[in-house]
């Protein structure tokens, strides 16, 4: 992911995701868009468990004992910004 300083602040550029389902697409031959939905619900699930840990680690000094509210941060994260996020911006796109 490209992160960059625009107008609005740091902006992600989910685009790079979208790229790089296209070279698999191409290299694979698998669907572009079910690629896409792939990578970016891992992406923000992968990104959402690293904050949650850094964040338990932080606060509590250890992440022993909220591995619910890990698992809980993680597929919501996953779920509503990568997949359904990521529904949305191939909806916009076509």
């Amino acid at each position: 992911m490209i992160m960059h300083k625009g107008k609005d602040g740091l902006v992600m550029e989910v685009r790079e995701i979208y790229k790089i389902s296209d070279m698999i697409h191409k290299a694979a031959g698998w669907k572009k868009e079910n690629v896409f939905l792939f990578l970016n619900t891992i992406f923000w699930a992968v990104l959402a468990f690293v904050i949650g840990v850094a964040a338990f680690t932080l606060i509590t000094g250890t992440i022993a004992g909220h591995g619910v509210s890990l698992f809980c941060i993680t597929g919501y994260a996953g779920m509503i910004i990568g997949f359904f996020g990521g529904s949305y911006y191939l909806y916009r796109k076509e």
